[in-house]
């Protein structure tokens, strides 16, 4: 409702519309005339060289024709025109539409010269009633008596009424509801975005719409959240996301589109099922989320566009590989014309500043637990932005959900659920024009998706290669498989088995340096091959060679080549697959082992339990920053997660594993320990990948020597998942750090929408409401930076830097403590003796006694520190209470910096003083307020924060590049809280009679990778 109705309400009166013979809103009255003066202005209706008389008859046939309707069908149509009525009421009270009157009036044609209308025709004359009512002219006051306006008041002015208020707005005010329309498109109400701000919190968390109706009844008298029809209309607009619902086979055979667009009846032929039901109404189909407005969209955002442009300003540096921008295949992105369809558009990639690089990733998921035969799988689709900082690429509110193929059963033909997306982004390397609100300019914006990600099964459809199983099984060569006939499938050794008679016959083998590989031309060309084949057969033929079904739909993107831009994915080649299968191997039960009774087991039965209960009970001196607690690998290894697996594997098992692995099996495990570390950094150099290539190759040779062994029946072992390691080292050059292209991103989009998926019946249009919410919902967040700031569901996203349950001194800004805290906590004299042996050292100008007098007798004591932007949190060893359940996980052990001589073994030498690095153990934290006085040179109180550590003994050297051990705890000493820098693990192994700790730094390995695993976490 206007702000001037609701000031003054007041009854509108009716007039006459000839159009409907009785008197109406006068909205409806200019309603009929603007639609009567469409039709007759409709440059449909109008052509060239005809006889005027023609058109003079039309006209007056056309305004015949619309009364006769009416009039025939009066009682039929009055309710409709009551509606109407109604309708048009309620807007004169409900919004602001103000009548404009056109500028070309419908009658300019009616009033002719003398001549013209002696043409006309007398029953065109006689039916001057047909005529409709012309437009009123506005109302206009009777002229004054006098030039000098009359005032109503001692002030001289007139009183204006609500009246006059009304007739201006309905005749002077310009009604253009396209400028309303974007207006409040752009505009937000408090109830909007408090209704927007609980819909992220019912997306992202376990509230039901039950549960949001629930809220909205109850505090209805505090706040006002929108119905969620509402909602959902309100948040479309605001985002401009329109989802595409296009048909496919009810079996998810294809979608019907490109060459089965026009299908009414499945064309495989072991389906046939019909496209609708008996209503004519689709019988499944697939949602499709256009991308376009949701780039667009990240151009509102002033903030947002500043963190886009780290691509452009992204600064290469030769010989590093720190992302996607240093990689072989974006540098030649670089030098290469985007080509569409054959067509040189003379556009370079990525010759904008603004232009977007995306990843692409999808992968299949398991909607329910215990589906039978694995009919509940569906299949999300979601891109990646990588113009973002790494940190923010994996948030969930930046990630692209693009559609979820629907099950129950996989897709026969994927390329055809694909071909929006291809269009959209063959349309998007075109360009399309975008405002840019940080310039105020208009610009073109372009797309390209660089990678392709997901695990072997997901790449075999998408690239519609053989993929595991065939003969050329490899995406990234074309080495072929042999075949073992009991368990029907082609592995891929690097040397075919040796004979079982013990004869020196010669044996196929591939040599690992010089492999055949696949390249973009190769595959091209054999691709064509297979389409020009003469015959189906020699076609099939020609595939089962080169390991190629046919040609993929993304061949038709710009920016995406076969096979370079599908690297190996990380996490399911590594910490799904080969990891797990290692241990399988040392306990038997690896599937590829001959089933000949004999026992292949490496680690015996009673040192297995024992490494699961190590295992387990090491958690307690894990800090939950670096893990969630890990199972026991012996009796729950179902439940390891990835990120478990790749814990256990770097940390747990070179510990676990010492003294009941065989030696040789031990040493080439920490080959592989070593080639996840180095995987596994954030940031590499070429030389250190060519390094890593010769490792990888050597862990390859040696794991046939050691499981394979060249025979036949240990066949089974040599799955496609070790091949493909030999192609890591050239994914990583060709596309970037592992990082980039791993799946802990889709990962956390599958679990939303495993979580959404409520309905055993059907869960599918539920998941497509939950993932549109999802995709206008971030659209949203982005448009709107108030919405975006509002959405801080994560401590990292927080605006306050310290908590009501923390303290931030202003003499030591970069650290934050933590509650308990004691006030007034009496120092004993051994603290008080290490207190001033510490201030002696560094205020050496008065002596060790004097600093002990001087040190107050009481301090404050805090239990708990935090390094801000993202550092870690240690609790202190003396609040650790193993009854609480904060108190299964230790984390008070710490790496702290102090300057020692470096000469202290030869004192003949000049000191010199140097950065050491020790571990420990943080006791607890003191703060400590010392009192002004001349003679120590303090002008004013002066606080110090203190930390009290128990050393390693013997436990000092860099362990970022050094093993470091040690076996008791040694002294106790007081150091600046600076000098502490972050947690460590502490792992204990008794090994029998000997009781010894390691104490291994995880920040060079697992935990700079950590802080990505829970960025998948984070939104």
């Amino acid at each position: 409702m206007s702000a001037l109705a609701k000031r003054f309400p007041k009854d509108v009166k009716k007039v006459f519309c000839s159009h409907c013979n009785r008197k109406v809103h006068p909205r409806v009255r200019y309603r009929h005339l603007q639609g009567l003066e469409q039709e007759t202005h409709d440059p449909d209706t109008l052509t060239t060289g005809t006889d005027p008389s023609d058109d003079e008859v039309n006209f007056e046939n056309n305004y015949m024709e619309i009364d006769t309707t009416y009039g025939s069908e009066e009682e039929g149509a009055k309710g409709a025109e009551e509606a109407e009525e109604a309708e048009a009421e309620e807007a004169e009270g409900e919004a602001e539409e103000d009548i404009q009157v056109p500028t070309n009036n419908i009658f300019d044609d009616t009033f002719k010269s003398d001549s013209e209308q002696s043409d006309r025709s007398e029953s065109s004359r006689d039916s001057w009633h047909h005529v409709p009512t012309p437009l009123p002219s506005p109302p206009q006051s009777p002229l004054p008596e006098s030039d000098e306006h009359e005032s109503d008041n001692d002030e001289g002015f007139r009183n204006i009424e609500a009246h006059d208020y009304r007739e201006y707005e309905r005749w002077y005010a310009k009604d253009n509801l396209l400028e309303e329309d974007e207006i409040d498109a752009e505009t937000l109400t408090e109830e909007e975005i408090d209704t927007i701000i609980m819909l992220a919190i019912r997306q992202f968390g376990t509230l039901t719409q039950g549960d949001y109706e629930r809220i909205r009844y109850s505090y209805r008298h505090k706040l006002k959240l929108m119905s969620p029809q509402r909602l959902r209309t309100r948040i479309a607009k605001l985002s401009g996301v329109k989802p595409v619902n296009i048909d496919c086979c009810v079996n998810i055979c294809h979608a019907y589109t490109g060459k089965y667009a026009n299908e009414t009846v499945c064309s495989q032929p072991l389906c046939r099922e019909p496209r609708y039901d008996y209503k004519g109404r689709p019988r499944q189909t697939f949602q499709y989320l256009p991308t376009t407005p949701r780039f667009q969209a990240m151009f509102n955002n002033p903030e947002l566009i500043r963190k886009m442009l780290y691509r452009a300003n992204f600064v290469q540096r030769p010989g590093e590989i720190i992302d996607i921008f240093n990689s072989e295949l974006y540098l030649d992105l670089l030098d290469t014309n985007i080509t569409i369809d054959g067509i040189d558009t003379g556009t370079r990639h990525f010759s904008g500043r603004h232009d977007i690089a995306i990843s692409v990733m999808t992968d299949g998921v398991e909607l329910f637990e215990f589906a039978s035969k694995s009919k509940s799988t569906c299949w999300p689709i979601m891109a990646q932005n990588l113009n973002l900082p790494p940190a923010e690429r994996a948030q969930l509110r930046n990630l692209i959900p693009i559609g979820v193929i629907p099950g129950p059963n996989k897709p026969k033909d994927f390329d055809s659920f694909l071909v929006p997306f291809v269009e959209e982004c063959i349309q998007l390397a075109k360009g399309v024009k975008t405002q840019n609100v940080l310039t105020g300019r208009t610009f073109t914006l372009r797309m390209h998706p660089i990678i392709v990600s997901g695990d072997m099964q997901a790449m075999k459809y998408i690239m519609n290669f053989k993929g595991p199983n065939g003969v050329v099984p490899c995406r990234g060569c074309l080495m072929s498989g042999v075949y073992h006939k009991d368990k029907k499938t082609y592995y891929i050794p690097l040397a075919e088995p040796l004979p079982n008679d013990g004869s020196l016959s010669t044996v196929k083998s591939y040599d690992p340096h010089n492999l055949p590989l696949r390249t973009n031309a190769k595959t091209a060309a054999q691709t064509n091959r297979i389409q020009n084949a003469a015959t189906p057969k020699q076609a099939k033929d020609l595939g089962k060679k080169f390991g190629i079904c046919g040609p993929s739909i993304l061949d038709r993107i710009p920016s995406i080549q076969r096979p370079s831009s599908y690297p190996h994915e990380f996490m399911h080649l590594f910490l799904l697959n080969h990891g797990p299968d290692l241990l399988s191997l040392w306990i038997g039960s690896h599937n590829g082992l001959p089933d000949d009774g004999s026992n292949h087991r490496l680690i015996s039965r009673a040192d297995f339990i024992l490494i699961g209960v190590e295992t387990e009970s090491a958690t307690y001196l894990l800090p939950a920053n670096f893990i969630r607690p890990l199972p026991n690998i012996e009796s729950s290894r179902h439940l390891y997660t990835a990120e478990s697996w790749c814990f256990w594997l770097v940390y747990i098992g070179p510990v676990v594993l010492r003294g009941r692995l065989p030696e040789s099996y031990y040493e080439h495990y920490l080959e592989f320990v070593s080639i996840l570390k180095c995987l596994l950094n954030l940031e590499t150099t070429v030389a250190r990948i060519e390094q890593l290539r010769e490792e990888i190759i050597h862990y390859v040779e040696r794991f046939e020597e050691l499981y394979y062994q060249y025979d036949y029946e240990r066949l089974g072992v040599c799955k496609l998942v070790v091949h493909a390691l030999l192609h890591v080292a050239d994914d990583v050059l060709r596309c970037g750090p592992v990082w980039v292209a791993w799946s802990f991103s889709i990962e956390r989009y599958c679990r939303e929408i495993v979580g959404c998926a409520k309905s055993k019946v059907v869960p599918y249009p539920t998941i497509n409401r939950h993932v549109l919410q999802m995709s206008q919902l971030a659209a949203v967040a982005t448009r709107f930076p108030l919405i975006r700031k509002a959405m801080l569901f994560g401590k990292a996203s927080a605006p306050v830097k310290a908590s009501s349950m923390e303290q931030i001194y202003a003499e030591y800004p970069d650290t934050i403590l933590r509650f308990p805290r004691l006030r007034g906590f009496p120092l004993d004299n051994e603290v008080r003796r290490r207190l001033a042996a510490f201030f002696h050292t560094n205020y050496p100008e008065q002596t060790f006694h004097a600093w002990l007098d001087f040190i107050p007798e009481r301090a404050e004591r805090w239990g708990k520190l935090r390094i801000p932007d993202g550092g870690d949190s240690i609790r202190c060893a003396d609040v650790v209470d193993p009854l609480s359940p904060y108190g299964k996980r230790d984390s008070s052990f710490v790496r702290y910096t102090f300057q020692k001589d470096a000469n202290e073994n030869f004192p003949n030498l000049n000191i010199r003083m140097v950065e050491a690095f020790g571990y420990g153990r943080l006791d607890f934290i003191l703060a400590l307020a010392l009192p002004a006085d001349k003679d120590f040179g303090l002008d004013e109180p002066r606080l110090h924060i203190l930390a009290h550590i128990t050393e390693a003994k013997h436990g000092e050297g860099d362990a970022t590049t050094e093993f470091v051990s040690f076996t008791e705890f040694g002294r106790s000493i007081i150091l600046d809280i600076s000098s502490v820098q972050r947690t460590y693990l502490a792992d204990i192994r008794e090994a029998e009679s000997d009781c010894s700790r390691l104490c291994e730094e995880l920040l060079s390995g697992y935990k700079c990778v950590s802080n990505q695993f829970h960025e998948c976490m984070r939104i």
